[in-house]
């Protein structure tokens, strides 16, 4: 799978102990920052661990692969720059980074977006002291984030992850993460390892339902360059989310025996790292243009919604969206996730559409969430959150018997 010359440099490096894996595609402008902080925390923090640095380049169009070529990290930090293997996605950069890591003998796998502006030295510590002591397998983070951040997350990874599997992840996608030797052998051998983007919710779906040790840690605020094109829900999100909730959904369906048959609740450990209390810059959201995206789109897809969950929900369902603005309270709106994730089982043809239909369903309700806590601040809108979730939790006896 790796190219001959990739595995000639590894052959010359291993064995390592620990590998910094960046996902970088057309990242010019931040790539050096992000290997400096790297290597700097691996020499900080993990000084008696030899650590290699990869660059999983997913096909830039810049000067991504130039640049981090060009960048000389100190002489106890290798470094290892290749192409991602496999079809263009975050997923096939991080399969590279686990391949290179298996052909290195590391004992651990640290994971950073290549686009990070707040990524600090003490994040290399935070992710790769539990695999490396053997306290987890896998080290999710917990961002400071602001109530409209993480939208995909807040109103269906998050509660539909918990409700599932009896983990209380908060930010099951949250794309920088700590991976044991063992459990990413596991994850490559894994029949539904993604290319794209639902690699995130794939590796915390994994451990949760096949009980790996999982610890979250707080890393402060998440800042990146791509943030503000995930603002707009209606444009850049579109893809992502068919790749998460697919993802999740595919998810679903592969461990049905297990949610099905327990799912106890399992506390995870949050371990707190020091942040000087930043505080989030605050998002604004065009709340009249995503009604109005919801608007349409519940027009062109209603048929499909219809046909896919129960009469009665459908009814509540049509008085909600008629309303300035929509109104899909989260009683409504956990019974519909299950009745479409439901129809996405049942329709293997048709499950391009059930995500879509999805899609514009899930603006409607964050239209919703938004109208909602407009005047909270973060902890009564974390309260929200919450709230949604334990719902979801005790809505798991209708899901099971419509699934």
């Amino acid at each position: 799978m790796l190219k001959p010359v990739v595995l000639e440099k590894i052959e010359k490096i291993k064995p390592v102990d620990i590998v910094v894996g960046i996902s970088a595609r057309n990242v010019d402008t931040t790539i050096v920052h992000v290997m400096n902080v790297a290597a700097m925390g691996l020499l900080e923090f993990l000084s008696d661990y030899k650590g290699l640095v990869v660059v999983s380049n997913g096909f830039s169009t810049d000067r991504t692969a130039e640049l981090a070529e060009l960048f000389e990290l100190p002489r106890k930090v290798s470094k290892i720059v290749t192409e991602e293997v496999g079809e263009l996605g975050k997923g096939s950069a991080i399969r590279t980074v686990f391949e290179v890591a298996k052909h290195a003998e590391a004992d651990t796998v640290i994971l950073l977006d290549g686009d990070l502006l707040s990524v600090r030295p003490q994040w290399i510590e935070h992710l790769g002291q539990p695999p490396i002591y053997g306290t987890a397998d896998l080290v999710v983070p917990y961002y400071v984030r602001y109530k409209y951040d993480g939208i995909i997350t807040n109103n269906l990874a998050y509660p539909l992850t918990r409700a599932l599997y009896g983990v209380h992840l908060r930010q099951p996608i949250g794309g920088d993460y700590g991976v044991s030797a063992e459990f990413s052998s596991r994850l490559l051998d894994h029949p539904l390892f993604p290319s794209h983007f639902g690699i995130d919710i794939f590796m915390t779906t994994v451990a949760a339902a096949e009980e790996v040790g999982i610890q979250e840690v707080l890393l402060g605020l998440k800042l990146h360059e791509s943030t503000t094109k995930y603002i707009d829900p209606g444009t850049h999100l579109t893809p992502m989310f068919r790749e998460v909730v697919g993802t999740m959904l595919d998810l679903m369906m592969y461990y049905e025996d297990v949610w099905k048959n327990g799912s106890v609740y399992r506390r995870i450990s949050r371990v707190k790292a020091k942040y000087h209390g930043q505080k989030p810059t605050p998002i604004a959201v065009d709340i009249g243009k995503v009604d109005t995206m919801f608007k349409q789109g519940y027009k062109d897809f209603k048929q499909i919604i219809s046909a896919s969950i129960a009469e009665d929900l459908f009814k509540e369902l049509e008085k909600a969206a008629q309303k300035e603005p929509v109104d899909l309270p989260p009683e409504l709106w956990a019974r519909i996730v299950y009745h479409m994730a439901a129809a996405y089982k049942r329709n293997g043809e048709k499950r391009t559409n059930i995500l879509d239909a999805l899609r514009i369903l899930w603006l409607g309700r964050f239209t919703s969430y938004v109208t909602a806590t407009r005047d909270m601040g973060t902890i009564e809108a974390e309260r929200e959150i919450e709230r949604q979730a334990q719902i979801f939790e005790q809505e798991r006896d209708y899901l099971i018997s419509i699934y």
